[in-house]
């Protein structure tokens, strides 16, 4: 059995050689699947990018390497960030909570994960704007370089939930349980101006790409009545007030 014949096995972006209507053999880039069936003893009909229909006969080379690959590779900066899950506090016991030295966790409870996405969310907008990547597990060794482990665990937490599945769906309760209720209006109102998601598989496994612009206003969250103001220093994301937030606003937003 050939690979080229199973359409689990054809992905966009990879190279391959394809067998047209007139019989010619054409190399190119796929651009849009073609098929319907999972298989098809001639070949997975694609479009290739330079807009040639055919049959594919070889796969040349697999996907090219994420554009994530080497900021992963990097590291936490000012403007990049890595997160390993979302939801990993909705399912913490009393017990767990009681036990936890996180200050979330003991303020905000089963709440605290989808806070800790919320601060980091607001450090880019007050800061230079950035990314922030959902199933990176962040490796504090120097030896050790950061583990791409995926979204699939939120995405099984999401379904136990009984919500709606897929990525829709999570990205729809970042806006509706994160965007929405912690930030001002105008970011939820006009959240394609600040706020943009994207998929990406690296290694078979999933990783969320939020990419945040930097905000021309200050940006306070609403957490449970109390504001809070954050930004970016080094690798952290942290909380400024008093005289601190003041002249951080004075140079940040000054027109």
């Amino acid at each position: 059995m050939e690979e080229e014949n199973y359409l689990k096995n054809i992905k966009k972006g990879q190279k391959v050689e394809i067998l047209t209507k007139s019989k010619k053999l054409v190399t190119g880039y796929v651009e849009e699947l073609a098929s319907r069936t999972e298989f098809h003893r001639h070949g997975i009909m694609v479009m290739l990018t330079n807009r040639q229909v055919g049959r594919v006969q070889r796969i040349l080379s697999d996907l090219p390497e994420s554009k994530l690959i080497p900021i992963i590779k990097k590291g936490e900066t000012y403007n990049i960030e890595f997160k390993k899950d979302i939801l990993w506090s909705i399912n913490y016991t009393e017990i767990q909570i009681k036990e936890s030295k996180s200050y979330e966790l003991h303020t905000f409870r089963h709440k605290a994960s989808k806070i800790i996405i919320a601060k980091s969310i607001c450090a880019l907008l007050n800061s230079q704007g950035g990314n922030l990547l959902i199933g990176i597990q962040e490796n504090r060794s120097q030896n050790k370089e950061d583990e791409i482990i995926g979204i699939e665990p939120d995405l099984e937490r999401l379904k136990l939930q009984g919500k709606a599945e897929g990525l829709d769906a999570y990205k729809r309760m970042i806006i509706d349980d994160i965007i929405r209720p912690y930030f001002p209006p105008k970011i939820y109102n006009h959240l394609i101006d600040f706020i943009k998601f994207e998929f990406e598989e690296i290694d078979k496994k999933i990783i969320l790409n939020i990419s945040v612009s930097r905000s021309a206003s200050p940006i306070f969250l609403n957490l449970e009545g109390k504001k809070m103001f954050m930004i970016r220093t080094d690798t952290q994301s942290r909380q400024i007030e008093n005289e601190e937030l003041v002249d951080y606003c004075m140079k940040r937003f000054r027109s």
